[in-house]
């Protein structure tokens, strides 16, 4: 059909109103005929513009909002049968958001709540009526037991489906961070609940628990000031707890030994036990380990299992134990020889040599020249295959000059870094990074 290249090309910019006339024109044969085309030119529309609404990239995102709901008014009108509650519901939430009077704000909540609630039931939408209904609190500063009574309702039938836990978790953390005397109360209540149903899931599915503890440690890395550093600190040891049964997990798997891997590594670096921190950064790394025999290809499991390994070496350091250092830091080397091609690889030069220099100054204060050349062929190929435009590898090499006592090659090689990267076009590159660092501080005003 003719006009569907035109509705295509409609629909690529953005030209709605247009797409209308056009699909008004045809007839009702012709449009049934063509309706998945159809809406799948006006889904395009909506869905491009909805990530541009969530990447904040429009000018009067309320209006933007309103275009949105337009395009699921045209695909309803046009085919009655093919309704869009989510979507429908989620512009709603937007328009709540970006509305400035409180009454508009919590209108538009309403309307979407009414949506969720008229919609088939789906975890999906439950677990987004519990999210309006505590953004209609918010909004009102009215926190009641009868509100709460109805979070509950809507909270539970989603602890049925597993794969909601990084939900649950974000709405009752919601929950505790409320601006109101009960708000611990009622946290505990919803956590309590989700605690019960989350350990009979893993009963039959182990997995639950790195679905549980990744997303602490999602919280964790976005370091929420309203959870106070004690209760930072419970959240680690509630997530070694969850990991624990997890040990020795045998997956075929590369995603989840990727997953597996990084779930241990991220706890052994936020607790403070010194014998756990070591036990799971062992794990990560045997998890990351098993990943790379099944992708020896690829530069991310050698460097996520040597980063791990670093970590263990600088607690090794801390210790004393020199000759677990020294077992950590081969073990590394040994990974990283061992990634198919790996002369080609970028990504993967600039870690090896990270990780040689980090091995030159924990066991040999910087005074071992045969790592310390070694470190030097990596970060070399890694200018050359980075077309020297990357900086990284220039300051890796000129920290390593100045950490052996010779000032002017560190100069030599930054400047030599200002000026191949100018020489690739970013002129006005000035070697910010150099004048802030500490290492560099004897020869900054050398790098004018």
């Amino acid at each position: 059909m003719s006009d569907l290249s035109q509705l295509k090309e409609l629909a690529n910019n953005y030209d709605v109103e247009s797409m209308d006339i056009l699909v008004e024109s045809l007839t009702p044969l012709q449009r049934e005929e063509n309706r998945q085309e159809i809406v799948d030119a006006y889904y395009q529309v909506y869905s491009y513009g909805m990530h541009d609404l969530d990447c904040s990239k429009v000018d009067g995102p309320l209006d933007f909002t309103f275009f949105l709901l337009s395009i699921i008014d045209s695909i309803e009108r046009f085919f009655p049968d093919q309704i869009y509650y989510s979507e429908r519901a989620c512009c709603y939430e937007y328009l709540s958001d970006y509305a400035e009077a409180q009454e508009d704000k919590l209108h538009y909540k309403q309307q979407a709540f009414h949506i969720y609630y008229t919609a088939p039931v789906t975890t999906d939408n439950q677990i987004s009526m519990v999210r309006v209904v505590i953004d209609k609190m918010e909004i009102t500063g009215q926190y009641t037991t009868e509100a709460f009574t109805e979070v509950l309702s809507f909270f539970r039938p989603v602890l049925n489906d597993a794969t909601k836990i990084g939900g649950l978790i974000h709405q009752y953390f919601r929950v505790r961070f409320l601006p109101f005397e009960q708000n611990l109360y009622w946290y505990e209540r919803l956590l309590r609940e989700f605690e019960g149903a989350m350990h009979e899931h893993a009963e039959k599915d182990l997995l639950v628990y790195l679905d549980w503890a990744e997303t602490y440690h999602y919280i964790l890395y976005h370091d929420s000031p309203e959870i106070g550093s004690e209760y930072k600190a419970t959240m680690v040891a509630q997530t070694a707890m969850l990991l624990k049964p997890l040990e020795g997990y045998y997956t075929e798997d590369a995603d989840l030994l990727n997953r597996l891997g990084k779930a241990f590594a991220d706890t052994a670096k936020r607790s403070t036990d010194i014998e756990l921190r070591l036990d799971y950064y062992k794990t990560a790394v045997d998890f990351f380990t098993k990943g790379h025999e099944l992708a020896s290809a690829a530069w991310t499991f050698p460097v996520y299992a040597t980063n791990a390994l670093l970590d263990m070496a600088q607690i090794y350091h801390q210790q004393g134990a020199y000759e677990k250092l020294i077992n950590a830091f081969e073990q590394g080397l040994q990974l990283f020889s061992q990634v198919y091609k790996h002369e080609e690889d970028l990504s993967l030069n600039l870690y090896w040599g990270d990780f040689l220099v980090a091995y030159t100054g924990l066991a040999y204060d910087y005074k071992s020249p045969s790592i310390n050349r070694r470190a030097e062929e990596k970060l070399q190929l890694a200018i050359k295959l980075g077309d020297r435009y990357y900086s990284r590898p220039y300051f890796t090499l000129a920290r390593l000059a100045i950490k052996t006592g010779d000032k002017e090659k560190c100069v030599t090689l930054l400047l030599q870094c200002r000026e191949d990267i100018r020489s690739r076009g970013y002129v006005a590159y000035d070697l910010g990074e150099a004048l802030g660092d500490e290492d560099f501080r004897e020869v900054w005003g050398r790098l004018g």
